[in-house]
């Protein structure tokens, strides 16, 4: 995949404008050959706005894939830009008082960054603070590389996602550090339970909920949305009810807040992902066949 490396790399000589125009490009040609991120997104648009007509979930659709490939094409900034460069990005950010008055009384702060817009451009911002983040390690390997050296040149301490990487992150919450954490990817079914998203069970993580209760941090929605010329950063705060020791009322609530966020702007949510792919006991399957994952793949769809 050395030629996915090499692209990044091309791409990033290019000024954000032509990126973006790239990328949405290529997200209407996906979309006009009906590519597998297009049929997912058909499926997921049906499940959460049955009130839509079919031209406006298609409208919609065409929007969200080309958002998803516009984060594509924005890696080469991601990896490569300068942070002089990158700075001129930057359109707005509301709500960083936040994270300082809860890190200046040694209080944690547990971020939760959805799928949303341009949420890799976060961990370039947040290298100020003391930060822990976990991951997955991407199926293509030669990508860890890259990937790994844009996300420590801003500051972030990346950790697998194994019983090292979650010490890691109970431990720095403890001592009143920040941990990210991407709260709507679909957990093992012994890690989650279902919550309404859009009106649709969704398989949630409980750690959020597990992390809260035992380290008691400050909960923030963090998010980048793609306006004009850059990006505009927001925090903010989660419904009290995440705090909640009941884990339904707690879960529900951190899918609400997604939902929140998410409804300021459709598009830029990646509906391309199978946020419903384990439903619970009884109930259909929503993805046909022929949205399996491949066997290896990594994405189980149970």
């Amino acid at each position: 995949m050395l030629a996915m490396v090499a692209l990044t790399r091309l791409l990033s000589w290019l000024p954000l404008r032509s990126v973006r125009l790239l990328g949405g490009w290529f997200g209407a040609l996906v979309w006009m050959t009906n590519g597998r991120p297009a049929r997912i997104t058909k499926v997921n648009l049906a499940l959460c706005f049955p009130e839509l007509s079919q031209s406006e979930r298609a409208h919609l659709g065409k929007r969200s894939v080309q958002e998803t490939a516009r984060l594509m094409t924005e890696t080469g900034l991601i990896w490569y830009w300068s942070k002089e460069r990158r700075s001129h990005t930057l359109a707005g950010i509301t709500g960083e008082e936040l994270i300082k008055e809860s890190l200046a009384v040694k209080r944690g702060v547990l971020l939760l960054i959805p799928h949303f817009g341009n949420w890799e451009y976060l961990g370039l911002l947040l290298g100020n603070y003391p930060f822990t983040a976990l991951y997955d390690p991407p199926r293509i390997k030669s990508l860890e590389a890259p990937m790994r050296r844009s996300r420590d040149r801003g500051g972030a301490r990346l950790m697998r996602i194994d019983r090292v990487g979650l010490r890691a992150v109970y431990r720095a919450l403890r001592e009143g550090e920040m941990v990210a954490l991407l709260p709507d990817q679909v957990p093992e079914r012994s890690a989650g339970i279902h919550a309404p998203f859009f009106g649709v069970p969704a398989l949630t993580m409980t750690f959020a909920h597990r992390l809260i209760k035992k380290t008691h941090p400050l909960v923030l929605m963090a998010s980048v949305s793609r306006v004009d010329h850059g990006f505009e950063v927001r925090f903010s705060k989660v419904s009290e009810d995440i705090y909640q020791d009941d884990a339904a009322r707690s879960v529900g609530a951190m899918n609400q807040a997604i939902e929140d966020l998410v409804r300021s702007d459709l598009a830029q949510y990646q509906w391309e992902y199978k946020r419903f792919k384990k439903q619970p006991p009884g109930v259909d399957k929503v993805y046909p066949k022929d949205l399996a994952t491949p066997v290896g793949r990594g994405e189980e769809d149970d």
